[in-house]
């Protein structure tokens, strides 16, 4: 209703601007109607004011009538103790139970069978290993070193899988045969070392259920030829699309009120989980093999070459003892970079870094110094010995035959030698007077070893 009103107040006051807009300025000046149309205004809008004021007064004075008037009697309800009264006056009605059946209350009087307390008992038995689990998920979730994981999984599955036993098998050196991790449980149900074919999980890539109980059940996984009974289950130990080992369980007989799905279930989450943290670490270590070898021949790189010079360095210093470095350049690598292009130079570099380590000693450090050269540190390592591995180095090399094409690759060694505190005192004067020395053997006409002191002069 006061929109209406508001709607009539606004023609009104509009017809009014337009009456005083159509009257010539001779008639009215500019100044009279601006005072016209404020006053027109405010004449309306006090109309409009009174109008709405008694309308709203008047709704008030509805609402008012309508609190204050009398409220209705509330009917008073019969209580609990009425209403039973009433029942006892009215008359029984018979319900008769079919027969042999008893009232709700005579059941709850009676003692519970023994069927239903075996039944709780069993609930509570089966009840998951949270303590075992948590650590292990911990170990998985926070990266933790390998041995950490693999302790709170041994611990987990005895608990985990009762009165079972497994194996984790996991690909040692080679990827031709699956190595024993652990096994836990009574019984020996496999070999220690097994071949990935022998378990039909490497072969779906999923996990594999056999029912030894079954009748149907032909023939199993092959290297449970020690207990190929009750229940067996193979699970792939997987991540990123790579394999990584295996997972076997086996069990005579499951325990009582627990399921061949369940167990399934519990194998699918232990191997998935431990599946990705085996992944995750082998990513971590090809991250960090990468970020100090170098791609191509497996070598360390510079930079690692550096830092272990300054710590090797350091720890000559502390002990009083020597410290050996040998330069290597391939005097064939012109003439085979033009002869064969750079795939045959590449094939010569990756050769070279697979058969280096196997020329030194095991705490010697084997690098590639820059695009052409290879460098190799030897610890506690004086001239003499440093000039003889160099030379067993270079010797090595001259007799090597790499097949390459329909060819053949060969190439001889300059190889320059600097030895600490000898020629050096420290890591970069070592670094220099090794580089000159390659540099004077490659001068002379190469497959040579220049010492030190040759090469500075």
């Amino acid at each position: 209703m006061n929109i209406v009103k508001y709607i009539i107040w606004l023609v009104a006051f509009l017809m009014g601007v337009i009456a005083a807009y159509v009257v010539p300025e001779e008639t009215m000046s500019a100044g009279v109607k601006f005072f016209f149309v404020g006053a027109w205004g405010s004449v309306l809008g006090f109309v409009f004011y009174t109008v709405c004021r008694r309308q709203i007064e008047s709704i008030e004075n509805e609402f008012n009538e309508a609190l204050n008037k009398p409220q209705p009697k509330v009917p008073q309800f019969v209580s609990v103790r009425g209403m039973d009264d009433v029942r006892e006056r009215e008359p029984e009605k018979k319900n008769p139970l079919p027969p042999g059946a008893i009232s709700a209350a005579e059941a709850l009087k009676q003692p519970m069978p023994a069927s239903i307390k075996k039944l709780d008992a069993a609930a509570v038995k089966i009840g998951f290993p949270l303590e075992a689990w948590n650590a292990f998920k911990v170990g998985v979730l926070r990266n933790r070193p390998f041995t950490e994981v693999i302790e709170a999984m041994q611990k987990l599955m005895p608990e985990l899988f009762p009165e079972a036993s497994g194996v984790l098998y996991m690909y040692g050196g080679v990827q031709t045969e699956l190595s024993q991790i652990f096994r836990f449980g009574p019984n020996v149900i496999s070999d220690e070392t097994v071949l990935p074919a022998e378990c039909a999980s490497f072969n779906t890539g999923d996990i594999v259920v056999t029912d030894y109980n079954s009748p149907e059940v032909s023939n199993g996984c092959t290297h449970l030829h020690h207990r190929a009974k009750g229940l067996a289950i193979c699970a792939p130990i997987e991540g990123l699309e790579e394999h990584f080992g295996i997972l076997t369980i086996q069990t005579d007989k499951l325990p009582e009120f627990e399921t061949k799905e369940y167990w399934q279930a519990k194998v699918s989450i232990v191997s998935a989980a431990f599946g990705l943290y085996v992944a995750n670490q082998d990513l971590s270590m090809r991250f960090e093999q990468h970020s100090i070898r170098d791609v191509l021949t497996g070598l360390f790189n510079r930079r690692y070459m550096e830092e272990s010079l300054a710590r090797e360095i350091t720890a000559a210093n502390r002990h009083r003892s020597p410290i050996g470095i040998v330069m290597l350049f391939p005097d064939a690598l012109p003439a085979i970079q033009e002869s064969q292009g750079r795939h045959a130079v590449e094939q010569l570099f990756w050769e070279l870094g697979q058969r280096l380590p196997s020329y030194i000693r095991g705490e010697d450090i084997p690098c590639r110094y820059s695009d052409d050269v290879f460098c190799v540190i030897m610890p506690g390592a004086d001239l003499n010995i440093t000039r003889s591995r160099a030379e067993r180095i270079r010797n090595e090399i001259s007799q090597l035959q790499i097949a390459y094409g329909d060819g053949i690759l060969a190439t001889t060694l300059s190889m320059g030698v600097a030895v600490m505190p000898t020629h050096a005192s420290d890591a970069g004067s070592l670094i220099y007077t090794a580089e000159a020395s390659l540099q004077a053997a490659i001068q002379a006409g190469g497959n040579r070893v220049v010492i030190g002191d040759a090469g500075v002069k």
